[in-house]
C-alpha cells in the first residue's frame, strides 16, 4: 500500500510539474515569444556552466540549419528572433524530459518490487485505476509536449519530402533514397496530410506524432489485456511502457513508428492468448497481426517467425505460412517496380543503418558480418524452447540488439512493450541506460552531460539481458509454470 500511494504521489507531483511548464512557456506552442524562458537563457548566460549549455545548444540549431530541418531551414545568423524561439524550445523540451526521467526512474525503482512481496490482487482496483489514469495523463502531456514545440529530426524532414513526392503524382521509390520502408508508411503518412479540422490546421509533424501517440495508447491498452489474462499488475505494466523514456522521446520527439509495427505484434500475441481454447483461430490472427508488423517495419520480421514457430507444430504449414507472408509484403511493391525497382533493392532490401558505432561493427570491420546476421536472424528463432510465445518474442528482439551490424537510435525501443511484461532488473538496467542514451542522442532532445553516454554502455546491458533470458528460456523448457503464472522467483 505504501508503494502505491507514493507512486500515486509521484505521478500527481509529475504532472503539476508538467502543467506548470506549459503554463509558463505555452507562447512556445505558438511559436511567440516567452518570456519565463527568456529569462532562463539570460540566467544561463550569466553562468559558466549555463552559458556552456546555451552554446550547446547554439551548435545544434547551426547543425540543423544546413541540413534544413524544420523552423531551421534557411535560418540567417541574423535571424535572432527565429534562433531564440528554436533555443527556447529545445531548452524546454531539455526541461520536461529531465523532469520526466528523474520520475520514471523513481517510478521504476519503486514498482520494481510490486507483487513481489505481495499479490498484485492486494493493491485495490480503485488504486489501480487511479494510478493507470495517471500514468496515461503523465505519458500522453509528455508527448504531445514534444510533438507541440519540437519539429523533429532528419526523419521527419523525410516525412514531409515523402509527402511532397506523393501529392506530384510521382514514384517515391524513384525519387528518393531517404525512404526505406513498404508502402504501408507512406500510404498513412499521405492520409495524414491531407486531415484538416473545421477551426484548427495543424502542422504535419503533429499529425505524425499524434498517430503514433495514438499507436502508443493502443498498445498500453493490449498491454494491459495481455496482462489481465497473465495476472500481472496493471499498474506496474503501465507505468514500464508508457512512462518509459525511450518511448515518449521516440514518439513525441523523434517521430519513428517502431512502436506501430509492435503494435501488430502485440494484438496478434493478445489474441492469440485469449483464443488459446480455440487454437486454429487465435493462430490465424496471430499470424495475420504478425504479418501486419513485418508489413509495417520488416526489421521486425523475426516476431512472424518466432510466432508461427511457437504456435504451430507442422514444419510445411509454418513454411507456408511464412512464404504467404512474404509474397503479402512483396506484392505492395509491385506497383511501384516498373519506375522504382533500383530505388526499391537498393534503399529498402539492401538498406542498412549506420555500422561502426554500436556492438559487433565497432569492435570488427568485417563486411560479411552483416549476412551471418541476417542467415542467424531466421535461425535463431528455431532454438527457443519457452513455451511462453512472449518471452520468446522478448528473446527474439535482444538476439536482434545483441547481434546487429547496424544501428539507429529508434531500435532502442524494440524490447520496452515485451520487457514491460517480463520485468527483471536487467530489464530495468537495461531501460535506465536506454533513456539516458535517447536523452543525449544528438537526433533527440541532446541534453548536455548525457551525450557523453557511449552505445556500447547498452549493448552490455542488451548483451546481459539476452543471456539472462536465453537461461531462463532453458529452465522454462524444462519446468513448464502454471498457466498464468510466472515460474523464476526473480521475476520483478
Amino acid at each position: 500500500m505504501k508503494r502505491t500511494n507514493i507512486t500515486i504521489a509521484i505521478l500527481a507531483v509529475l504532472i503539476l510539474i508538467l502543467g506548470g511548464l506549459c503554463y509558463i512557456s505555452w507562447p512556445l506552442f505558438t511559436g511567440e515569444y516567452t518570456p519565463a524562458m527568456h529569462m532562463v537563457i539570460e540566467g544561463l548566460g550569466n553562468t559558466y556552466i549555463g552559458d556552456m549549455i546555451v552554446l550547446h545548444y547554439l551548435r545544434r540549431i547551426e547543425f540543423d540549419i544546413p541540413r534544413g530541418i524544420g523552423a531551421a531551414y534557411e535560418l540567417k545568423s541574423e535571424d535572432y528572433e527565429m534562433t531564440y524561439l528554436l533555443l527556447a524550445g529545445r531548452l524546454f523540451c531539455a526541461l520536461v524530459a529531465l523532469t520526466a526521467f528523474i520520475a520514471s526512474a523513481a517510478l521504476f525503482v519503486i514498482n520494481s518490487g510490486i507483487g513481489k512481496e505481495r499479490s498484485p490482487g492486494s493493491v485495490s482496483t480503485v488504486r489501480t485505476v487511479v494510478i493507470v489514469a495517471l500514468v496515461i495523463a503523465a505519458g500522453t502531456l509528455i508527448r504531445l509536449i514534444f510533438a507541440g514545440v519540437m519539429y523533429g529530426n532528419y526523419d521527419m524532414q523525410s516525412y514531409e519530402m515523402v509527402v511532397n513526392i506523393i501529392n506530384k503524382g510521382h514514384n517515391v521509390y524513384a525519387t528518393t533514397p531517404r525512404y526505406n520502408y513498404s508502402p504501408v508508411w507512406f500510404w498513412i503518412l499521405s492520409a495524414l496530410s491531407k486531415i484538416r479540422f473545421p477551426y484548427l490546421l495543424m502542422p504535419f509533424h503533429i499529425l505524425v506524432k499524434l498517430f503514433l501517440c495514438c499507436m502508443d495508447l493502443l498498445t498500453l491498452g493490449v498491454l494491459l489485456l495481455i496482462a489481465n489474462i497473465r495476472k500481472l499488475p496493471a499498474a506496474r505494466t503501465a507505468i514500464f511502457f508508457y512512462l518509459c523514456p525511450v518511448s515518449f522521446l521516440m514518439t513525441g520527439y523523434h517521430g519513428q513508428f517502431e512502436n506501430f509495427a509492435l503494435l501488430m505484434v502485440l494484438l496478434g500475441i493478445y489474441l492469440y492468448l485469449r483464443f488459446a481454447a480455440r487454437p486454429v483461430l487465435g493462430t490465424t490472427l496471430l499470424w495475420l497481426f504478425t504479418t501486419a508488423g513485418m508489413i509495417v517495419k520488416h526489421n521486425t520480421f523475426y516476431e512472424l517467425i518466432i510466432c508461427l514457430h511457437s504456435s504451430i507444430k507442422r514444419y510445411w504449414v509454418k513454411l507456408t505460412l511464412f512464404a504467404i507472408s512474404v509474397v503479402m509484403f512483396l506484392s505492395l511493391f509491385i506497383p511501384y517496380w516498373k519506375t522504382g525497382r533500383q530505388g526499391i533493392i537498393d534503399d529498402v532490401f539492401k538498406y542498412g543503418s549506420f555500422s561502426g558505432v554500436y556492438g559487433l561493427t565497432s569492435l570488427f570491420e568485417i563486411p560479411q558480418l552483416k549476412y551471418a546476421f541476417i542467415l542467424a536472424m531466421f535461425v535463431f528463432p528455431l532454438f527457443l524452447k519457452s513455451k511462453d510465445i512472449i518471452a520468446r518474442c522478448l528473446l527474439g528482439v535482444l538476439f536482434f540488439l545483441t547481434f546487429t551490424t547496424g544501428f539507429a537510435a529508434q531500435y532502442l525501443i524494440l524490447p520496452v512493450a515485451l520487457g514491460a511484461l517480463r520485468p527483471t532488473k536487467f530489464f530495468l538496467i537495461y531501460v535506465i541506460l536506454a533513456s539516458m542514451l535517447t536523452l543525449g542522442n544528438d537526433n533527440n532532445v541532446f541534453i548536455p552531460g548525457f551525450n557523453l553516454l557511449k552505445l556500447n554502455f547498452v549493448w552490455i546491458a542488451v548483451i546481459c539481458w539476452f543471456v539472462a533470458e536465453m537461461r531462463q528460456d532453458r529452465l522454462e523448457a524444462v519446468h513448464v509454470p502454471e498457466k498464468g503464472k510466472s515460474k523464476s522467483s526473480r521475476r520483478l
